[in-house]
């Protein structure tokens, strides 16, 4: 079965295949003008610090309430996202924020900002889903412990094509609990885009991280697969956005086990702690 059409997505509903889950998350480590995973705050879905064996890669695979909830579907159908709604109080209004929703894959967490040694990482447990690596990128996010200083990485990975590839990229010195993903080749201020500047296509592991200017403190490497993004305005309204008709007719497909989640990024220049309310719609068939 599927949901290719609108008919199919009217039958899904009309049947009762489908799910609204409540999200909430309290405000956490303040931003502005820098990328936040939510995850880091207490609320619905559970807290969650990313943490485990350093350097080996952690897969991620939702139960419950580690990530938005949705039920199991029964084998043969798919299940979609219909539509999001978010809110962020800000408390004081900082202009408007951007929102990537994500299937978090897996991480490599507990990497040692403090030494210039090559730590190589453990890539025993492979990707629980998207296995090529194809449409999955990596995220840098410092955590546990703070950083004191701009650092720079040499990353060596395999791509989505089975390619052993390296790259050079500074690593912002962001603070704790916020995205570090640089691109420029040196230690820099830059916070960048939200992806490191991997392969195009997509990323299979990452197999060894060697920083040139230790930053201090703790990072975490995520691998996600992007499914959406959302912009929001002012913060005393909701955004609403239905996928079939507000996105090219396209529903993200959720697979079975997916750990779903967000980043934000609010859009002025004075740091604020963001809550965050809204629910999530989900049909299948």
């Amino acid at each position: 079965m599927a949901l290719e059409t609108l008919s199919d997505i009217n039958a899904a509903f009309d049947a009762g295949r489908w799910h609204l889950q409540r999200v909430y998350k309290a405000a956490g480590t303040a931003h502005a003008l820098q990328w936040c995973d939510p995850s880091f705050a207490a609320g619905q879905p559970a807290y969650d610090a990313r943490v485990g064996t350093a350097g080996t890669f952690t897969p991620a695979v939702a139960a419950r309430n580690d990530a938005v909830y949705f039920p199991g579907i029964q084998a043969g159908m798919e299940r979609r996202l219909m539509s999001a709604t978010l809110w962020s109080n800000q408390a004081t209004f900082n202009g408007p924020a951007s929102v990537v929703l994500f299937d978090l894959l897996g991480y490599y967490p507990l990497i040692d900002g403090d030494s210039a040694d090559t730590q190589a990482f453990d890539n025993t447990a492979t990707l629980p889903r998207y296995a090529s690596g194809e449409g999955v990128f990596a995220v840098m996010v410092c955590h546990v412990a703070p950083a004191v200083q701009n650092g720079e990485a040499v990353i060596d990975y395999t791509d989505s094509a089975g390619v052993a590839r390296t790259a050079t990229l500074n690593v912002p010195n962001n603070g704790q609990n916020l995205i570090c993903s640089g691109v420029r080749p040196a230690a820099a201020t830059d916070v960048g885009p939200l992806y490191m500047a991997l392969s195009e296509r997509g990323v299979r592991s990452i197999e060894a991280l060697t920083y040139t200017t230790p930053p201090g403190g703790l990072h975490c490497i995520y691998l996600v697969k992007p499914l959406a993004t959302l912009r929001l305005g002012d913060n005393l309204v909701a955004l609403e956005k239905e996928f079939y008709g507000k996105n090219a007719l396209h529903c993200p497909r959720i697979e079975d086990g997916a750990s779903l989640g967000w980043f934000d990024r609010i859009g002025s220049g004075t740091s604020r702690t963001v809550a965050w309310f809204g629910n999530f719609t989900f049909a299948w068939g």
